[in-house]
């Protein structure tokens, strides 16, 4: 069957791609990290990373979150059509094959029956065949030298039939992931396509779901975030001194604090953080809401990998920065619990 269609590939990769669809279609309809929006996505991926105590998976999210969680959503799919999907993934592909060999030998026998009725001729045949399945399947020229019985078209059929069990036979969940349209990549290009600016204080991201948005200045709306954190963890310290800044960023635009926005080009410029819009771009495009209210959930991150952050960012967590004792009390079910409930307000 393989020399009628356009290329080698053609032959399964329509069944791919609609399979790879499927597939994605059902995840984003069952499985909780991809039900909702990139907001619920981003709980389940910090409730992974608390359940996995993995220090290295955090800085790559904090760093990057991103490409984190791109990485994030291919993991999970993968682990997904090996495991609970296995056997559904299976299942989609044999549709898809079973509904295209419907269409095609469909198409066979419609384009045999007219050619009968009309008397017509090969060429009359090829016509009605590549009418039907226009859309489905591309085929490469038939050439009609190589028919010359108009009333049998049995071995065509017989042909056809071969070449898509064949297809079967080479279909495997294994070759998910060398799709050229891939489930996991369906789910990115959904979930992902949104704002993926930083705190630039604390690195959380924008909740915004509008990629590229303008900020209000430009007659666009600011970046915002409903869950900062301790900005300790992506390193940030008092000047001159190795001890890390604890307070949450919505409790340091509360405070009578300063910060230097700009300490390598500008040492003595300083900042109150009531007024941090003042220090330009990229303060001046974030509205960040002053609150006293800090998430457990980074409380127990930041208590949990106290050594592994201290060390990465060559700080310590005392002086100014040294953790209280109420933060050392949150346990990983208090955690969860809380960030359960900051995500699904």
């Amino acid at each position: 069957m393989s020399k009628y269609f356009e290329s080698e590939e053609d032959k399964d990769m329509l069944i791919q791609w609609r399979t790879a669809i499927d597939i994605a279609k059902d995840m984003k309809c069952n499985v909780p990290a991809f039900k909702e929006n990139r907001l619920n996505l981003e709980k389940h991926i910090l409730k992974s990373l608390a359940e996995k105590k993995d220090f290295k998976r955090y800085i790559k999210y904090i760093n990057d979150p991103q490409t984190y969680t791109e990485t994030f959503i291919t993991e999970e799919v993968e682990n997904l059509t090996h495991k609970e999907y296995k056997d559904k993934c299976n299942s989609f592909f044999r549709q898809k094959l079973s509904n295209i060999q419907q269409q095609i030998l469909h198409a066979v026998h419609e384009a045999s029956e007219t050619t009968k009725k009309h008397n017509g001729n090969i060429n009359m045949w090829l016509k009605e065949f590549t009418g039907s399945i226009k859309g489905e399947l591309t085929f490469a020229t038939i050439d009609p030298q190589n028919f010359t019985d108009v009333n049998n078209f049995d071995f065509l059929k017989e042909e056809i039939e071969k070449g898509l069990n064949s297809i079967s036979a080479d279909l495997s969940v294994n070759k998910l992931k060398w799709f050229r349209l891939r489930p996991d990549q369906i789910l990115i290009d959904q979930l992902c396509d949104c704002c993926w600016e930083t705190c630039p204080f604390c690195r959380a991201v924008c909740t915004n779901t509008m990629k590229d948005h303008k900020s209000a200045k430009d007659g666009g709306i600011d970046h915002s975030t409903p869950f900062h954190r301790s900005p300790s963890v992506k390193g940030w310290h008092y000047t001159d001194t190795v001890e890390m800044s604890l307070s949450f960023c919505t409790t340091k635009v509360a405070g009578d604090g300063t910060f230097y926005p700009d300490s390598s080009t500008r040492p003595d410029w300083l900042v109150p953080h009531k007024q941090y819009r003042t220090a330009g771009n990229p303060y001046d495009t974030w509205s960040i809401t002053p609150d006293l209210y800090q998430m457990c959930y980074w409380q127990w991150v930041v208590c949990t990998f106290q050594k592994e952050f201290e060390e990465n960012h060559g700080l310590k967590y005392e002086g100014r920065g040294k953790i209280p004792e109420d933060w050392r009390k949150v346990d990983l079910d208090q955690a969860l619990k809380n960030l359960e409930k900051m995500y699904n307000r």
